[in-house]
């Protein structure tokens, strides 16, 4: 999930001033999920980050003890950004449908997020937020507990799936790569997918893919609560 960080200008190099520089908690943690974000979690290091902000890095560590702590921080900043969750005043559809786009767009805008999320669960209580949201949009709606648990379970999955597997950048080099692969199959073996291969492609990513199949799952959930 890292972003190529050719073209970049190299910041400069620390002195003694700097190290006089008082950082705040939230300048330091702006500072590795931007670093995270360009280059991926595995380039965050407290000396590369100590480089980035031109400081020892012992200053660091005045902040934040462990590389875990840190990236506890990158987490915090990265779902800050998260726009506040719908208000109520239109149906639970609209109001999760949104939700789920924003917490879509901010994976995609801070890749650092997806990849921690990849290694291991997050539970932060910031970050727990969308939880709390979805959850109560679908309890509103008239849910039980454990079927809105399961719903905002399976929309999260899938716009977190579609942040790994779709990201915004790549939609034009994945459907090129589909065309490529499914023109050289051999229509005989492959009657369906070679006689569809511009859907199949157009389908490997982008919003109207994204907007689609929120819609069915959308569909699926109302037509538990009515019944139908």
């Amino acid at each position: 999930m890292a972003r190529s960080s050719q073209g970049t200008t190299p910041r400069r190099a620390p002195h003694a001033a700097d190290k006089r520089v008082r950082l705040s908690h939230d300048q330091v943690a702006r500072a590795a999920l931007e670093l995270a974000d360009a280059e991926g979690v595995d380039a965050l290091t407290m000396r590369r980050l100590a480089d980035e902000l031109g400081v020892g890095t012992m200053t660091l560590y005045g902040y934040f003890p462990s590389k875990r702590d840190l990236l506890h921080a990158v987490l915090d900043a990265a779902v800050a950004d998260r726009p506040e969750a719908p208000q109520p005043g239109e149906g639970w559809r609209e109001r999760l449908s949104a939700l789920v786009r924003l917490a879509r767009d901010n994976m995609l805008r801070h890749p650092a997020l997806v990849e921690i999320r990849v290694r291991e669960p997050v539970l932060r209580p910031e970050a727990l937020r969308l939880a709390e949201d979805g959850l109560r949009i679908l309890l509103d709606a008239g849910f039980p507990a454990q079927e809105a648990a399961h719903a905002f379970r399976l929309l999260f999955t899938y716009s977190f799936g579609f942040a790994v597997f779709s990201p915004a950048d790549a939609v034009e080099q994945d459907r090129t790569a589909a065309r490529v692969a499914i023109a050289a199959l051999p229509s005989g073996d492959y009657p369906a997918l070679t006689g569809a291969a511009a859907e199949a492609a157009e389908a490997m990513g982008g919003e109207q893919a994204f907007e689609y199949g929120l819609a069915r799952i959308l569909d699926g959930l109302e037509a538990r609560l009515t019944g139908d």
